[in-house]
């Protein structure tokens, strides 16, 4: 059972404030003992009253001081390896959060790209004989992953459907035509 959350405020009473202050150091220092015991780690801690220029150092001044030297002696690096404060904690979350959606962008620009391109080929304002090794590589990935996605698609709104069967068949084994297609129209094989 912990002690119920106080709520931090100033405290009026000088004589009130000193209470408080004496006996939440001595909970600190306490805090700070066993953490030493139980974790096998250094640790110090200073505590300076502006108002009356007292400073109170844990377990000594000599101590406290040592340990910050050799602190300060560690390489830059080193020292803010395991530095995890909250504002370095925030700015991390916040980056990844920001790296995802930038990667998301990126992609969504690439699919833009491709789908233009696309369209530019089938209206014939660029021919696949024009494009670069690599506009025909980017849209043979682009191309294959939108079949599998849509694939997968098909084959959740029809799972009784095997991979071989075509879905535009009749039950007779003609192609369905829709409005705005030829029958007549052969495609790519009267060409």
């Amino acid at each position: 059972m912990g002690r119920p959350k106080v709520k931090l405020a100033w405290v009026e009473e000088r004589k009130r404030r000193a209470t408080v202050c004496q006996r939440r150091m001595k909970e600190l220092i306490q805090m700070a003992e066993e953490l030493t015991i139980v974790c096998d780690m250094s640790a110090c801690l200073v505590f300076y009253n502006r108002n009356n220029g007292k400073l109170v150092a844990w377990p000594s001044l000599e101590e406290a001081q040592s340990l910050i030297d050799c602190y300060n002696a560690l390489p830059e690096t080193e020292r803010n390896m395991n530095a995890d404060d909250e504002e370095s904690s925030f700015i991390k979350t916040i980056t990844k959060e920001i790296e995802k959606k930038l990667e998301l962008s990126r992609k969504a620009v690439e699919e833009l790209k491709m789908d233009n391109l696309m369209l530019q080929i089938k209206n014939g304002s660029r021919m696949i004989a024009d494009l670069s090794q690599t506009e025909i590589e980017k849209l043979k990935s682009y191309a294959s992953k939108k079949i599998a996605y849509y694939d997968r698609e098909l084959r959740k709104q029809h799972p009784n459907t095997s991979g071989n069967e075509p879905f535009l068949e009749d039950d007779d084994g003609e192609m369905k035509t829709y409005e705005g297609e030829s029958s007549e129209s052969d495609g790519a094989d009267n060409a």
